[in-house]
């Protein structure tokens, strides 16, 4: 089977600009999709992370640099065509936005052969388990939203079926955060896991500080603590901030990934594969991580597509510690099979069906 066409697909939604994170304001969501189609006629469907700037260029990426690359392959070839590219961002000053572009089109690609033998795609992959565990996560902050508030929200995802949740901390006062801190674990008790996300918003000093005063409330993870150029930094956190971090979602590439290990910035390796460049380089991240006894955790916070990929891609690695499920960031939820993505005791199947079980055309979005 060959690829025959890639076309990309950007949608948008209006958000209420009423709950924000340390970073940014959710006042509109654009979402990039991926379409990869293969001379059978099948479609393999992947996702691009678009945070931070203007989705045109990562069209324009995938359409004006990688399709030429990769249109009239053999999609079981491909991964030497990905290689080729990503050692071509060796000499550009593209290497994230090109990484992120050919890790959708790598999505997709895996897709499309999983349903090209007609089998789901953790089971392509090499099916390590059936279902994997899922955190609820959200806790932004929001306007006029109190601690009860944050409090009541963290406590109807445990109702929701997880034992785990995540809320955004370090946008305000430490005290606020404390307190914030202190009745989202009262509101969710003490046998839930509770993991807190400072979007990279903090530096050392302040890290360290909101680490030691909200320690006593048994944190899991701290995430994303500092910015993430500062490796040297996050290991400080990590080593003298009492609770084992979390990182980096936003990062790419495993060798990026090797060296937040060997410098022991993180106790959970955290990676996207919206970001990190698809599968492939997913598989090379887990790798590394199953090598330093390293368990790894996935960020999604987009569409079905993204969530979807993202389980069956948990089942398919050795070293799973979650995957988090967002409960904001639900887009074409509706596109996924009845009863797709129910939890379970915190766990959660991936979609049936060949591949990751989302049927989906660009001329049908």
């Amino acid at each position: 089977m060959r690829i025959q066409r890639i076309v990309t697909r950007v949608l948008e939604r209006e958000m209420s600009g009423q709950l924000w994170n340390p970073s940014r304001r959710w006042s509109k969501k654009t979402m990039l999709l991926v379409f990869v189609e293969g001379d059978d006629g099948k479609i393999g469907l992947g996702e691009v992370w678009t945070g931070g700037a203007s989705v045109e260029a990562l069209v324009a990426t995938i359409e004006q640099d990688i399709a030429p690359r990769v249109v009239g392959v053999e999609a079981h070839a491909f991964p030497a065509v990905w290689h080729a590219i990503y050692k071509s961002t060796d000499h550009s000053s593209r290497p994230g936005i090109v990484t992120a572009c050919l890790g959708g089109v790598d999505m997709a690609v895996w897709d499309l052969l999983a349903k090209h033998h007609g089998v789901p795609l953790y089971k392509y992959l090499g099916a390590c388990r059936e279902q994997v565990r899922c955190y609820g996560s959200a806790g932004l902050y929001g306007t006029d939203k109190s601690p009860d508030d944050l409090a009541a929200e963290m406590a109807s995802y445990v109702e929701h079926g997880f034992d785990g949740v995540k809320m955004k901390i370090g946008a305000v006062d430490v005290t606020e955060d404390v307190a914030r801190v202190a009745k989202t674990r009262a509101a969710i008790g003490p046998q839930n896991r509770l993991m807190i996300d400072a979007v990279y918003s903090l530096d050392v000093p302040a890290s360290l500080r909101l680490a030691r005063a909200v320690a006593e409330y048994d944190i899991h993870w701290f995430e994303a603590p500092v910015s993430p150029r500062d490796v040297t930094g996050q290991a400080f956190v990590n080593r003298h901030g009492g609770i084992p971090v979390c990182g980096n979602e936003g990062d790419f590439g495993v060798e990026r990934f090797r060296d937040l290990i060997t410098a022991r910035a993180v106790e959970f390796v955290q990676f996207d594969l919206a970001v990190c460049g698809g599968i492939t380089a997913a598989r090379q991240i887990a790798d590394v991580a199953d090598a330093f006894h390293m368990p790894c955790t996935l960020h999604a916070s987009s569409t079905s597509v993204l969530l979807a990929s993202t389980l069956h891609f948990a089942c398919a690695i050795g070293r799973c510690e979650s995957v988090e499920f967002h409960m904001l960031h639900q887009w074409l939820f509706e596109l996924a099979p009845a009863g797709a993505f129910a939890v379970q005791d915190s766990h959660v199947r991936p979609p049936p069906g060949p591949g990751i079980g989302i049927e989906l055309s660009p001329d049908a979005v």
